[in-house]
């Protein structure tokens, strides 16, 4: 209390005593406690209005435009004209204090990965004589190494404080006990995006003595992979827990869309320490928007399927925004990569319908249809399916009279080749021998054979649509009541499939699929 009144910490001035005896002024005085606010600050005060300087000249013959015809250029005049000396700085000069002091000396120490020393030669320098250079024998980095295996006084030391008690010598190339000046070591600046480097540079200045690299990314007697990991295990970077809590608490209000971009300028800015553990902790919040791009019949099938699909999309439109940036994914350790295949694998209904039979259940039909196969069936059964087995091509065409157990056959490879997840394309001349079999279209609907066909005639079927990548996916295609058709559906079919299965294929009948007449 002060007569009466209330007062508190917003009362309180700050100030510097110094600061009032030398000037004889009130001065208010804030602890500036980052480097950017310090930065900011003196180009506030120093700064002064902009100025720019525009002259005119000519030259002294200008019938010559050679170069030596023109005037010279007189630099100190130059600055003269355009230098401006701000009040700051002028009362700074007329009280003659020291404009420019540094104590004590600085000594800028440099490093490299293993296997990544830096050489500098000039460009028309020959090659064995780059070679032969010292610097390329020993350098700072390596030397400092060798020196801690066998001074065990310099195993006490960072390599940021070696400069202190240690002196390089440039003409043995080697370390050597200091006996004056004070100096203190600095390590070159590393950008984030620099990788390897700038956990190496970390750690450089927490390691003591080490022997090798190997030393270096020991932590409590476990050598780690990479940098990186070193620094996780020595708690010296980030857990990016309030990065994960704060894409959760925007998830509340904001999009999946929204929520992606801010993990990606999370990325691009080189916020986050580690994106693959932020990515694994989000991966659901960042792909919720995208069930919508997803056919609407893959959303209540397998959910373990659903949300790979899902993950992939979100890796792909992050993928996309990272490019727009300059960089990728691929840039980042640890960071999945979008399956592009397998998004367009599961988002065509084509294939999803293929597939989308029970597996158990097609392995107990599979069983019970090969305990009742005649010896003929069997035969033709081991036949087809090794071909399968060693991923030949081949064309067969089996022909019975009716009743002889064909149908039965095509259920039986059907269930064979399905129960291993892969896909059967059963397809007839006549709708009702097409109903007969599971799965089963006609011939001119599932091939897009043209009624009108001709001698060159090509199935409409479009290299990237998506009955091509269903006709790429098949193993296995069942073709019955084939001697109801014309030949010119065979040789457009044939045609077609060398078309859309090239180049592997191009030589081979279907290009080079299992195909069944019967």
């Amino acid at each position: 209390m002060k007569k009466d009144s209330k007062l508190d910490n917003r009362h309180v001035v700050p100030y510097n005593k110094t600061l009032l005896k030398q000037y004889e002024a009130h001065i208010n005085v804030e602890s500036c406690n980052q480097i950017g606010s310090i930065k900011y600050l003196f180009k506030y005060i120093n700064k002064g209005p902009d100025r720019i300087s525009v002259s005119f000249q000519e030259n002294d013959t200008p019938s010559d435009t050679s170069k030596h015809s023109l005037k010279e250029k007189d630099e100190i005049a130059e600055y003269y004209s355009c230098r401006y000396i701000s009040a700051c700085e002028a009362s700074w000069r007329l009280f003659n204090y020291e404009i420019v002091n540094r104590s004590p000396a600085v000594y800028r120490l440099s490093f490299h990965l293993p296997d990544h020393q830096p050489i500098v030669f000039d460009e028309d320098e020959p090659m064995e004589s780059v070679m032969e250079k010292p610097s390329v024998a020993a350098s700072q980095f390596i030397e400092w190494m060798n020196r801690n295996r066998h001074d065990s006084e310099a195993r006490q030391y960072t390599y940021v404080e070696f400069p202190r008690y240690y002196v390089w010598n440039g003409n043995t190339r080697k370390w050597t006990k200091r006996t004056s000046q004070k100096t203190v070591g600095r390590i070159h600046f590393v950008h984030p995006k620099s990788g390897e480097s700038y956990y190496l540079r970390i750690l450089l200045n927490k390691v003591r003595g080490p022997t090798c690299f190997e030393d270096i990314r020991t932590v409590d007697g476990t050598v780690h992979e990479s940098f990186k990991e070193a620094c996780y295990a020595l708690g010296l970077l980030n857990d990016d827990k309030e990065y994960i809590a704060s894409i959760k608490e925007t998830h509340t209000w904001a999009s999946g869309h929204y929520c992606r971009g801010l993990f990606v300028s999370l990325i691009t800015s080189d916020s986050i320490a580690c994106p693959d553990r932020v990515w694994k902790e989000t991966c659901d919040l960042l792909s919720d928007d995208l069930k919508h791009e997803v056919p609407e019949k893959l959303r209540t099938n397998d959910v373990d399927k659903l949300r790979k699909v899902l993950h992939n999309l979100a890796l792909a439109k992050i993928e996309i925004e990272l490019n727009r940036s300059g960089s990728t994914l691929k840039n980042i350790p640890n960071m999945p990569f979008p399956d592009y295949e397998f998004i367009n694998t599961s988002c065509n209904m084509l294939i999803q319908d293929e597939l989308n039979y029970d597996i158990a259940a097609l392995e107990e039909e599979h069983r019970n249809l090969c305990a009742s196969m005649t010896p003929e069936q069997k035969r033709v059964y081991d036949t087809i399916v090794a071909t399968f087995d060693q991923q030949a091509a081949g064309v067969y065409f089996l022909y019975g009279y009716g009743g002889t157990g064909k149908t039965f056959v095509w259920k039986t490879l059907a269930a064979a080749i399905r129960s291993r997840g892969d896909i059967v394309i059963n397809v007839a001349s006549s709708g009702i021998a097409a109903l007969l079999l599971t799965g089963g279209r006609t011939a001119h609907s599932r091939f897009s054979i043209p009624i009108n066909i001709v001698e060159d005639s090509f199935c409409s079927i479009q290299p990237d649509s998506e009955l091509a990548k269903l006709l790429n996916q098949a193993k296995l295609i069942i073709w019955d009541e084939a001697p109801m058709m014309h030949k010119h559906c065979f040789e457009a079919f044939d045609r077609t499939m060398r078309d859309i299965i090239r180049p592997q294929a191009k030589d081979k009948p279907f290009g080079g699929k299992v195909v069944v007449f019967g």
